[in-house]
């Protein structure tokens, strides 16, 4: 089978389980859940981690493969770096996106009545009325941080499906390799 089709498959499965998780993820699922989701990212990365390194010696002459490990070890460094921090970003940053559009609803009436009703269950629990207020602020505050921190990383999860795709299309770009042909190739 050639490199190219097993890399489209890695990628494809890494795309769908991006989908997949960007639509499951959610502030009441259970652990068993998230490691399904886990579980499930992690089922197309046989096909890329072992095939990629393979399809980067195809057409190359045999004095060329250490410069190629070379090359190779370097841009997997690279990229590397770029996988960590590029959705790093985009988590910090959505999270901050969300927070300031739900925090603008905290001047509503509601969300003003739930910080009384709140602070009135904690004043009947021995609370001072400011404490009490203190504390419901607080803990409803903590509700739009998990909340926006859910979403900025439902965000992540789209971004990785949609770079996940157009590496799906991208894997097609790759030079054939000649199956079956048996050659001896050092590979680092």
């Amino acid at each position: 089978m050639q490199a190219r089709y097993l890399i489209a498959i890695g990628w494809l499965a890494l795309c769908v389980s991006m989908y997949v998780s960007a639509y499951q993820t959610n502030l009441s699922m259970t652990f068993g859940h998230a490691t399904y989701l886990r579980i499930l990212q992690t089922l197309g990365l046989p096909f890329l981690f072992v095939t990629i390194p393979m399809a980067a010696y195809v057409g190359l002459a045999n004095e060329m493969t250490n410069t190629a490990a070379g090359l190779m070890n370097f841009t997997r460094n690279i990229g590397q770096s770029i996988g960590t921090s590029a959705p790093t970003t985009v988590l910090a940053r959505r999270n901050q996106f969300h927070q300031s559009v739900l925090s603008a609803y905290t001047g509503s009436p509601s969300f003003q009545a739930s910080i009384q009703g709140m602070a009135a269950q904690l004043t009947r629990g021995g609370l001072s009325m400011t404490t009490a207020t203190q504390q419901a602020t607080d803990r409803l505050y903590n509700m739009v941080t998990t909340q926006a921190s859910s979403l900025s990383y439902i965000d992540a999860y789209w971004m990785l499906a949609v770079v996940g795709g157009v590496m799906f299309v991208a894997s097609f770009l790759l030079k054939p390799n000649e199956t079956g042909k048996s050659e001896s190739i050092s590979v680092h």
